[in-house]
């Protein structure tokens, strides 16, 4: 495939694999994809994106509505922006960046027909994921259990022990197994998946702090407040505000 091709798309809840030619890069609009690849098994939601790159073989489902904006991009393409080196899949956050690069690329679909803005933002895209490559993102399969329950179960109580008990771990070696895995203590990686969730009400929302704070899994409003303090040195109002500026912006 030579040409560049964006779309809106659905999944179904059918599994399927395959590979192609040319990479892809996926963002999600609504509900959840899941993609198992050689290296990794990955969860895309509103709160990750994931880069294939080309001859990346994959399985992937869905569940329940989903809508992803989808780039099939030339290998040629990925070449000319150095990430032919890439040969593993990426996940990353979004983040405002991101967010924006997505909703751009929705809006220059929406007109129907290919522009060179496309290939533009195709080329941003393609820079920030080498900017901002993170591959200790992905899901390592050996972890997947205790991991994939903190995506699952981010918004109830988690203790270390059930979590090391998933695993078949004492507490300590489970600490340990985890942070050599992810970068991340279990409970720094939980309060990473809580932050983001929050931002993203935070944004798209018009719950109150208390609501979002117990939606994400904190009892009192004060837990979230502390942790974007510590996160992001600002408090969740003013993160609100800050991001529907950029977005009116």
């Amino acid at each position: 495939m030579n040409q560049l091709v964006g779309e809106c798309r659905t999944y179904s809840a059918l599994v399927d694999t395959h590979d192609h030619p040319y990479a892809q890069l996926l963002l999600t609009l609504q509900g959840e994809l899941f993609i198992e690849t050689p290296e990794a098994d990955l969860v895309l939601d509103e709160s990750r994106l994931v880069y294939l790159p080309p001859h990346c073989q994959h399985s992937f489902f869905a569940r329940n509505t989903n809508q992803f904006v989808v780039l099939d991009i030339p290998r040629a393409l990925v070449q000319a922006n150095s990430l032919a080196a890439a040969s593993a899949c990426i996940q990353q956050r979004m983040n405002e960046q991101w967010r924006a690069v997505r909703n751009l690329i929705r809006e220059d679909l929406s007109r129907g027909s290919p522009s060179t803005g496309l290939r533009h933002l195709t080329n941003y895209a393609l820079a920030l994921l080498q900017d901002q490559q993170m591959p200790r993102g992905l899901k390592p399969r050996p972890q997947a259990r205790s991991q994939q329950h903190i995506l699952d179960h981010y918004d109830q109580p988690l203790t270390l022990e059930f979590l090391a008990q998933l695993e078949g771990y004492t507490v300590g070696y489970f600490c340990e197994w985890f942070k050599k895995g992810t970068g991340q203590t279990p409970n720094a990686y939980l309060q990473q998946v809580r932050l983001d969730r929050a931002k993203e009400l935070l944004a798209h929302s018009e719950l109150t702090i208390l609501e979002i704070a117990q939606t994400v899994g904190y009892e009192h409003h004060a837990s979230l407040t502390r942790l974007f303090r510590q996160q992001e040195s600002c408090s969740p109002q003013q993160y609100r505000q800050h991001s529907r500026i950029l977005d009116k912006g």
